[in-house]
């Protein structure tokens, strides 16, 4: 064979190879990252998970809770009987300003309307530049479609590209490999309520019999948020903007807003202080949430810490996700029972 055939076979190979490759990722769509369904995602797709859920409620809800995972566990009954109106949670896994924004122009576009009120739980971490759009938010179609000024190219390349990555082809391996010999007896680790509340179901199980390790919980988070706190100096303005937005359209909209900086565990907190500029960061975008609560009439309290609504620091499933003892005391701390219109700005 001689040299320009061999190289012309050999890109041709190379090419009809990665046309395989992301063929098969697209379908399979391991991570929910894509349109396709034709198989159900190995990583938990909350965004379309929560769409289905409001769609299929037969009252419309008067209250949202938005957030990340960190606000799953608010439930909209202990909201109901502080307020006397119907909630629905539609936190998300690594909830965003975009996700925010893109899930109260949803509301509107379903019923015409805005809700009445809405509780927001921002995470500092969410507040960078470092990450870009969550993949699922993008493959999300009835969520997108509100807010797709919030993907850049650069959001979408990244997404496409990993079609061609050895992880995701894994993955999607291991995907079809569930499908035609599913394991025996795996227990589904966590699922949604009707109302949008997490439920930890392995993880509550292993925490009932005394197993389950939360020292291994903790360290993750730590490796997790180490290495973005690592490079994160500013709060991302681009993501605050989002948060502005959403704020005005309530506030447009006779909707009132509960914005909370949402709980570390004591222990992480301590940590990523020592390794990182976290306090610093932290207190950049407490600053910027009370100005811009302040323009809007939002409610604004620091939820940063335990100390800050008289929290358990054994109430967490690990050094972000807390229980709903927890969750409880800071909803008693937003809507405190009194006739007073005084509440904390912190």
């Amino acid at each position: 064979m001689s040299p320009k055939h061999f190289c012309l076979s050999v890109a041709s190979f190379v090419c009809i190879s990665l046309l395989c490759v992301s063929t098969l990722n697209w379908i399979v769509n391991p991570y929910g990252q894509y349109s396709s369904n034709c198989l159900q995602p190995i990583v938990q797709d909350s965004r379309s998970e929560k769409v289905e859920l409001f769609e299929r409620l037969e009252v419309v809800p008067q209250g949202l809770i938005l957030g990340s995972s960190r606000a799953l566990k608010f439930e909209p009954e202990y909201l109901e009987i502080r307020t006397s109106q119907t909630f629905f949670n539609f936190a998300v896994n690594h909830g965003r300003p975009e996700d925010f924004l893109a899930i109260v122009r949803y509301y509107r576009h379903r019923f015409g309307c805005f809700p009445k009120t809405v509780l927001i739980g921002v995470d500092i971490a969410s507040l960078n530049d470092i990450v870009p759009n969550d993949a699922r938010l993008c493959a999300e179609p009835r969520l997108y479609s509100l807010a797709r000024e919030t993907s850049s190219w650069s959001d979408d390349f990244e997404r496409f590209s990993q079609l061609f990555s050895y992880q995701q082809l894994s993955s999607s391996i291991k995907s079809l490999r569930n499908c035609v010999r599913p394991a025996q007896g795996t227990e589904i680790e966590q699922k949604f309520s009707p109302d949008g509340v997490i439920e930890y179901i392995k993880r509550q199980s292993e925490m009932q019999s005394g197993t389950y390790d939360f020292e291994l919980a903790l360290d993750f988070n730590e490796l997790e948020f180490t290495a973005i706190f690592n490079q994160f100096r500013e709060p991302s303005q681009r993501r605050l903007d989002y948060l502005h937005e959403t704020l005005r359209l309530c506030k447009a909209n006779d909707c009132q807003v509960y914005l909370f900086a949402t709980v570390s565990h004591p222990r992480l907190r301590e940590r990523l202080a020592r390794k990182t500029k976290f306090l610093e960061v932290e207190e950049k975008a407490l600053k910027a949430m009370t100005k811009m609560a302040l323009n809007f009439s939002a409610k604004f309290i620091d939820f940063g810490s335990v100390e800050k609504f008289a929290g358990d620091p054994d109430c967490f499933v690990d050094g972000i996700h807390p229980l709903e003892p927890n969750t409880r005391r800071m909803i008693d701390r937003l809507l405190p029972r009194t006739s007073e219109a005084s509440y904390a700005v912190q």
